[in-house]
């Protein structure tokens, strides 16, 4: 067992442990999967395990669940100091894990993260990202043959899972499912309700049936849970204040776009409209949280303890109205680069972690985890001595009107050396702010001594990257699944 060595700082406060089913004085219903969709889920994923190639021998290695949170903002959680009741479960979670205060997106959606997280580089190194609107091509995708945490974990003698809900992004044909025994993703069927993406209990489901799976050796488990993203569900009982939701300014109603547009082209926006958009995302992480409950709750009876490791995080998270912004890509700011990431396990001591790590650093983590060497040390956030978030032109649908899509045909920068963050733009130009002051960055500052530091910074890194070409697509893209998320018309 590899230990990592990080110093303790105070623990901040959490909120108090409530368990599986939330606190009756909140009326949220438990949710429970539907019995023969998940029957049928949990069959496909024993066929798909049974079929995986047995290519190791059996060893005595740590379980390792990677759970990501897809859009999922870091203050809208109570172990960051949200009041709004939306995490109760992640935050008495929390209480014995490591929680980084000051963790970053290598890229501001779900394909570049997820690229960062599996291969420890950065966008710019492993080049999935998005293209120029010029290109026939919604995306560039992982390239076949990178090397990748699953390829070494399975190497190493792990059997190799991922659960993931995120159809647009994370099917087999953008590349991430490299060195997965068994991958699930789109060929999970669509929900009772005609959702395309599973919901939190059906993620929750597979993920104690693969763990609950007679094995030998070590798993390594990728979870990944979609709820916050749009189109949000209101679910009842997940909606704390309904009376502030205005359905017309929601994803799939007619009054969304024609919103959403004017909001990115600098017209006015009603605080009514945003303060609906809020509610409606909060209530998704309601229920996201609840099946995180039920699945930390089930992780010591299927084999998983205080001797495995567990990685929460967020691959991005959620405009909502900020920077006249709504959901997520599109730009570098903090509401969406500024993500949770708390970690359990041998040698990770419970408290509060200023260290600036992205999701690059948590690959390295997590191969330190198994006793195993990083993949790379393309990316090293320590000696470059910043956090880089990288945003690489528009997806075919930013906005309804091509003049909105257009507006973020470019490629753009967050620099942030805590508390000061830099944004260039390969378009010239440039924002600076002083988190301490401005958290949300609100006001740029105009001049100051160390915004001239930062861009030396800035320039270093930039001169001593090595760009990726970006990779053909290897199969056809799941245009239903970035219809139902928004992504094409």
């Amino acid at each position: 067992m590899l230990a990592v060595a990080i110093a303790v700082l105070a623990l901040g406060a959490v909120a108090v442990r409530v368990g599986f089913v939330p606190r009756a004085a909140r009326s949220f219903p438990v949710w429970r999967p539907d019995d023969e969709q998940y029957a049928a889920d949990a069959t496909l994923l024993g066929q798909a395990m049974g079929r995986a190639p047995r290519i190791w021998e059996p060893a005595s290695t740590p379980d390792i669940v990677v759970i990501v949170l897809d859009t999922t903002r870091l203050d809208r959680l109570g172990v960051y100091g949200y009041a709004g009741e939306t995490s109760p479960n992640l935050d008495a979670w929390s209480q014995k894990a490591r929680v980084y205060d000051q963790f970053r997106a290598d890229g501001p959606w779900t394909l570049p993260s997820h690229a960062s997280l599996f291969t420890g580089q950065w966008p710019i190194a492993h080049g999935a990202h998005g293209v120029p609107l010029s290109v026939e091509a919604e995306a560039a995708p992982l390239a076949t043959g990178s090397a990748t945490v699953a390829r070494a974990l399975r190497k190493a003698g792990y059997r190799t899972v991922g659960v993931a809900a995120n159809k647009a992004f994370l099917d087999s044909g953008w590349g991430l499912s490299q060195g997965f025994d068994v991958w699930m993703c789109e060929d999970l069927p669509k929900g009772a309700d005609g959702t395309i993406d599973p919901t939190a209990d059906r993620i929750t489901q597979l993920a104690k049936a693969a763990l609950g799976r007679p094995r030998e050796g070590g798993m390594f488990l990728f979870l990944n849970y979609i709820d916050p993203h749009t189109p949000w569900h209101l679910r009842d009982g997940y909606v704390k204040n309904p009376a502030k939701i205005l359905r017309d300014s929601l994803p799939r109603h007619r009054g969304w776009d024609r919103v959403t547009d004017r909001l990115m082209l600098h017209h006015t926006v009603s605080p009514e409209i945003v303060a609906s958009w809020n509610e409606a995302y909060d209530s998704e992480i309601r229920f996201m949280d609840e099946q995180l409950g039920a699945l930390f709750d089930a992780l010591p009876s299927l084999g998983v303890d205080d001797n495995d490791y567990v990685f929460v995080l967020a691959d991005h998270g959620e405009y909502l109205g900020e920077h006249d912004l709504v959901e997520h890509s599109k730009d570098v700011y903090e509401q969406v680069i500024h993500v949770p990431l708390l970690i359990r396990g041998p040698g990770f001591t419970p408290g509060r972690d200023a260290s600036p790590l992205q999701h690059h650093d948590v690959a390295r983590l997590i191969l330190a985890a198994a006793g195993l060497p990083a993949l790379s040390d393309a990316a090293d956030t320590g000696s470059a001595g910043v956090q880089v978030t990288e945003s690489y032109y528009a997806r075919k649908r930013e906005g309804e009107s091509p003049a909105v899509t257009a507006k973020f045909d470019r490629i753009r920068r967050a620099f942030v050396q805590f508390p000061h963050a830099l944004i260039l733009g390969e378009d010239g130009t440039s924002e600076a702010y002083d988190l301490a002051v401005d958290p949300e960055q609100r006001s740029a500052v105009p001049a100051a001594p160390w915004i001239q530091a930062l861009q030396g910074v800035a320039a270093g890194w930039q001169a001593s990257q090595t760009v990726a070409e970006p990779a053909p697509m290897d199969a056809a893209v799941n245009t239903d699944a970035l219809r139902a998320l928004g992504y094409v018309q």
